[in-house]
């Protein structure tokens, strides 16, 4: 460009230009440290009983809740909380300081407590990846954390000496993965939002001695330089968001790797304990033996390596993933008879497993093993399953003839779970020992295979174009394409092909060529944040930015850029930089590119995590590139051309984001403390523990069947207390509450109105035919409307900007941009809406396999340009990238509607019978009611619950007399007792009214409008002639099977629903009630006969025992007399000396006492 004006030297143009330039990079810095001091937060873990007492930080191992928090909830008697209750605690506590840049961080701690500062922590659990086992849902708990003075130093109460604040560390099943962001409340000093990595680290154990060991190795305490100084970096291979362990290995010469469960905020360098042996042979050819560890992946719980030919795996001690341990003990090597040159990464999973590709060599080659890990435990599966790819690509269309191959090998291999395909690069070599590449697609369900693209044998020649479409027409250079490698966004299906090259393509099939990057360059890995980014590093170790959707390739470093930040941060005397310094690798953690660098300053050396600055480095290049002179009267000024298209870029109105992020949120308070100064104690400390464990507990366990009469999980935590609270109130206003703590029931809860933010959100999910609607405000630079003649003879407003959008996936996502001009504000906004074309998906559990797609907008003229400067920094603006999950979506389910069931059956059946033992849980139903179910849609994240509208299936998939011998039906029963086309007289229940039938016709088709089930019972149906237990009716209890699945169009939920239905009053066969009827009526006619018979025979029965009686007692007075008489005889006669008169004077007084009848005997007698 030519200058205007006097001529300057260029060297004193370029000397201003370059310090101008490093004042305005500075100046957002300059800014910040005026408005907060570069404050931060700082978060360690500390374990539960070191509390207070702990400086440094603990390491995240211990996964099994703690039940010493109990005792202490009894000792609160007049609380809002059920002492019958367990209350557990976590093994962990987060603390939490904040510290400024030259300010002692003890008197800033006391400083913000003085002032009301009080943190605000939110904890966001990731997902599990096996959504069989564990609830699939998006689950956050906000907390306030508490003040408590630190234990190392005594000092008298009404002093603050060293405080920190603390908050529960809590977990949660099925997630190892926790984000930590830390918030103030607004109130005291100012400090920047910041996010922590807390992961659980599996591969810890603690000793007999109680301190703690790694399970994969020996860690090393010493950063050799030989280590790491002048090594080639290496990629960082994960599954993303999913990994809370990432390795990485390069050290040459070495078995050893880098471990960290913080995102390399800090780390572990560890010497692996495997054998370190290779067996070769003549199929695996190995040029040279070495212990560097080539490949590390790490996945939710296993570790991958590649040592020489050898894959070990490694799996982790996770009790909250795998409900047991079954963790490793030593490194188990797998594919023992393969000979494996490269591991390939899979950085997502899909259908509740991870994935991992392994490259053969030698006897296999042009084969992959494609390994599979579900709930740690890891197993291959050669591909494809018949011939090689080698073999199978000839006679192919676009196949090289079989006389010119020679050589066929597989390079590079990506795994689309979408598709359910594998992207293999193919190396080909022919006898002229020229190489061609081809891109081949593998089918793992139906082991089809086919050739999608062939790469140019030469580099085209774009001419001075920033991109090119290869057509096959173009020119090309001398320089021969060499491909090394492929990646994949699974989002915007954008594939890459990287060598001394890069292609890119939205269908695999129609490459574009970035000529940008310079073909005398070869790259070593491509880096993808999976949000728009990617990072490339060359052999060189050069790094270049691709910002996705645009075509220019931009150099980060070595760069004029660079080597002003540089001398920026030396001038601050940044401990990030140095003298000597290596990069060990290039990774994206959440939108930012980071690199691990090693530096070497004074023989010492250090590992450390630094901020790529790349918006900085893309402003400095904008600016160094669009400079020019002007002159303003007598002098001439250097000025700079600003290219983006607008000044100001904002969203508005945008919708409440838990509609469409499906995050569910809690919120937890600490007890209020009764004490004037306001620090907590460790017992409050444990009952904040216990209320947070207390209230994710409700949270897992409102999962159930029967919906409540409030949708909310924490109300059987409070619906006995809350007529008390004011009570409660009153005790805690005079410090009179048991144990000196005041329980809020507001203080936990869950949280329904979060309000949206000024940025997308992280992703959305969209139902069948639901649409998500916001608005961009732009200001445009300059005069950018303008008026045209319209056919109609009207002069509408146009706009020279322009609002693009690239759909991933047009055939599910509809878009509508619409604009409206204010033209006295010199801005245009742009209402954009996203809608579901309702057929993209079938039907799904909730959060199941849902389709991967993604939206993204582009101001036209913005990429690379347009940046906004913000309190960390500039942000890079005009270009959004907004991830959308169809099908649907997490945290909606079917509950059976037990409140309104049992209110609508009362009216229609005029009567309602309960059964004699009552249970609240599960209401009886009677079998010779109509039964009339009712079902709600419950939405855990916005806290919506409506009547089920749709048509569903109803099916009786097992029953029993008793809870406890339910039995499972088979299909064919289920089809005999459900299906109303059953002919084998085996139905258990029939509609009311005339419904349609499923397409199959197997079963009746239930709505809303179509209510009514007659329970029928038949012969062969296993609730016929039940046996009752008691005196009462026999009763039955039906598992019962609700699902919408093939009926209902109205979503792509494919709601389940399994429930137990107490039914009581069931009849008796008529067999059995005849038997039953004989039974009793013999019975009833015996008792009645035998009644008869004894009132008739009464009065003779009573007379012939008074005589039987009299006759007895008669001959038994008889027998008394005649022994007596036969004793005095012979009494007589031996004792003649007695006198004869006494002997007749006692026989005339026994003659005259005896009865005349006894005088009648003995006349004969004398």
């Amino acid at each position: 460009m030519s200058p205007v004006g006097p001529a300057w030297p260029r060297l004193r143009i370029l000397w201003v230009l370059r310090a101008l330039l490093a004042v305005l990079l500075s100046s957002w810095r300059l800014w910040a440290n005026e408005d907060n001091q570069e404050c931060t937060w700082q978060v360690v873990l500390n374990e539960f009983e070191t509390v207070g007492k702990n400086d440094g930080s603990d390491r995240f191992f211990d996964q099994e809740p703690l039940d010493t928090v109990d005792n202490l909830f009894g000792f609160l008697v007049d609380a809002p909380i059920d002492p019958d209750e367990n209350y557990l605690g976590f093994p962990y506590y987060l603390k939490i300081n904040y510290s400024c840049r030259g300010k002692s961080s003890e008197a800033l701690v006391r400083k913000g407590h003085l002032t009301g500062l009080k943190p605000v922590v939110m904890v966001t659990f990731q997902s599990p990846v096996n959504f069989n086992r564990w609830k699939l849902e998006h689950l956050q708990i906000q907390m306030e954390a508490a003040p408590f003075r630190s234990k190392r130093e005594k000092c008298r109460a009404e002093e603050v000496c060293v405080m920190s604040w603390y908050t529960p560390m809590p977990l949660k099943n099925g997630s190892v993965v926790i984000r930590v962001d830390v918030s103030s409340n607004s109130l005291g000093p100012f400090i920047p939002d910041k996010r922590f990595q807390v992961n659980i680290n599996g591969f810890l154990q603690r000793q007999p001695n109680n301190k703690l060991q790694l399970t994969v190795g020996h860690e090393l305490f010493s950063l050799k330089p030989r280590y790491f100084l002048n090594v080639t970096s290496r990629p960082l291979w994960y599954t993303v968001d999913q990994a809370p362990v990432l390795i990485l290995g390069g050290i040459p010469d070495e078995k050893s790797i880098l471990l960290t469960d913080t995102n390399f905020e800090d780390f572990f360098l560890v010497e692996l304990s495997i054998d370190s042996c290779w067996v070769g042979s003549f199929y695996c050819p190995q040029a040279s033996f070495t212990g560097t560890i080539y490949d590390a992946i790490a996945t939710e719980s296993t570790l991958f390596i590649r040592q020489n030919q050898l894959v070990y795996y490694f799996t982790g001690t996770y009790t909250t993933l795998h409900e047991s341990n079954h963790g490793s003990g030593s490194w188990v090597r797998v594919l023992a008879t393969e000979c494996i040159k490269k591991l390939c990464p899979v950085h997502f999973h899909s259908n509740g497993s991870e994935y991992i590709i392994a490259l053969t060599i030698g006897k296999n080659e042009g084969y992959v093993h494609f390994g599979t890990i579900t709930d740690g435990y890891v197993s291959f599966e050669m591909l494809p399953r018949q011939q090689s790819v080698c073999e199978r690509i000839q006679g192919l269309p676009l196949s090289l003839p079989l006389s010119l191959v020679f050589v066929c090998s597989i390079n590079w291999a990506i795994y689309v779970a979408g598709d359910n395909h594998l992207l293999l690069l193919v190396e080909i070599q022919g006898f002229a020992s020229k190489k061609y590449f081809q891109v081949v697609s593998y089918d793992l369900v139906t082991d089809y295979l086919a050739i999608l693209y062939t790469i140019p044998e030469f580099i085209p020649d774009a001419r001075g174009l920033e991109f090119l479409m290869i057509l096959g027409t173009e020119s090309y250079t001398s320089f021969s394409m060499v491909p090394k490698g492929m990646s994949y966004n699974p989002y915007n299906k954008l594939l890459f092909i990287w060598g001394n090259f890069l292609l890119q393509s939205h269908d695999s099939e129609n490459f574009v060529y970035l000529a940008d990057f310079p073909k005398e360059l070869s790259i070593k890995y491509l880096v993808n944040s999976f949000r728009g980014d990617t990072a490339i590093v060359t052999e060189t170790e050069e790094i270049w930015y691709l910002l996705e959707g645009s075509y220019r390739v931009y150099k980060l470093f070595p760069s004029k850029g660079w080597e002003v930040y540089i001398s920026l941060q030396v001038m601050h005397q940044s401990s990030l930089h140095a003298p000597n310094e290596t990069m060990v690798t290039l990774f994206y953690e959440d939108s930012n590119l980071y690199q691990l660098m090693y530096l070497l300053n004074n023989w010492r050396g250090r590992i450390v995590k630094r901020l790529v600055p790349v918006e900085q480095l893309l402003m400095y290049q904008q600016l160094s590139n669009r400079y020019f002179l002007q002159q303003q009267g007598s002098h001439t000024t250097l000025s700079f051309r600003n290219v983006c298209p607008f000044t100001i870029m904002r969203l508005h109105n945008l919708p409440n984001p838990q509609r469409y992020t499906r995050q569910e949120r809690y919120w937890a308070q600490p007890p209020r403390v009764l004490e004037p100064s306001g620090f907590h104690t460790e017992n409050s400390l444990a009952l904040y523990q216990g209320l947070v464990y207390y209230l994710l507990w409700l949270h897992s366990k409102y999962d159930k069947p029967y919906a409540d009469p409030v949708h909310e999980s924490t109300w059987h935590w409070w619906k006995n207390k809350k007529q008390d609270q004011d009570y409660y109130f009153y005790l805690a206003s005079n410090w009179q509450s048991a144990g000196s703590v005041h329980i809020d029931m507001m203080s936990y809860r869950k949280i329904y109105d979060v309000k949206p933010g000024y940025q997308l959100p992280e992703r959305i999910f969209l139902d069948k035919g639901t649409s998500y609607r916001f608005s961009i405000f732009l200001t445009v630079r300059g005069r950018s409307f303008k008026s045209e003649l319209e056919l109609d003879n009207t002069f509408p407003l146009r706009s020279q900007l322009g609002l693009g959008l690239v759909l991933s996936d047009p055939s599910c996502i509809h878009a509508v941009v619409k604009q409206k001009i204010f033209i006295n504000r010199n801005s245009a906004l742009f209402w954009v809406t996203l809608s579901d074309k309702s057929f993209c998906f079938d039907q799904g559990i909730s959060g199941h396999h849902l389709v991967k797609t993604s939206v993204m907008i582009k101001v036209v003229g913005s990429a690379g340009h347009c940046f906004q400067n913000t309190i960390q920094g500039p942000r890079m603006q005009g270009n959004l990238m907004l991830p959308v999950f169809i099908g649907c979506p997490p945290g909606k389910r079917l509950a059976f509607d037990i409140t309104y069931t049992l209110e609508y059956n009362r009216l229609q059946n005029k009567h309602y019978f309960d059964c004699v033992h009552v249970d609240l849980e599960m209401p009886c139903f009677h079998f010779r009611d109509t039964f009339y179910p009712f079902f709600l849609i419950q939405d855990m994240a916005t806290g919506d619950s409506g009547s089920f509208k749709g048509s569903y299936v109803l099916k009786v998939v097992g029953g029993g007399p008793n809870v406890d011998n339910i039995k499972e039906y088979s299909e064919e029963e289920i089809y005999r007792f459900n299906s109303p086309l059953d002919n084998t007289n085996s139905l258990i229940w029939t509609t009311k009214n005339t419904t349609m039938i499923t397409k199959d016709s197997a079963f009746s088709v239930m709505s809303h409008q179509s209510l009514g089930i007659k329970w029928l019972c038949l012969e062969n149906s296993p609730c016929y002639d039940t046996i009752p237990h008691s005196i009462f009716a026999p009763e039955f209890f039906f598992k019962v099977s609700v699902s919408n699945r093939g009926v209902d169009q109205s979503t792509y939920c494919d709601y389940q629903l399994i429930f137990l239905l107490h039914i009581h009053g069931l009849p008796l066969s008529a067999k059995r009630s005849f038997i039953i009827l004989m039974i009793s009526t013999s019975i009833f006619l015996s008792l009645v006969i035998l009644y008869i018979i004894f009132c008739l025979l009464l009065p003779l029965m009573a007379k012939t025992c008074n005589i039987l009686r009299w006759k007895i007692k008669n001959i038994i007075t008889s027998e008394f007399y005649y022994t007596h008489s036969s004793s005095s005889r012979v009494f007589s006669s031996t004792s003649e000396t007695r006198s004869s008169v006494s002997s007749r004077s006692s026989f005339q007084v026994v003659e005259k006492n005896k009865p005349e009848p006894e005088k009648i005997v003995k006349k004969p007698l004398t």
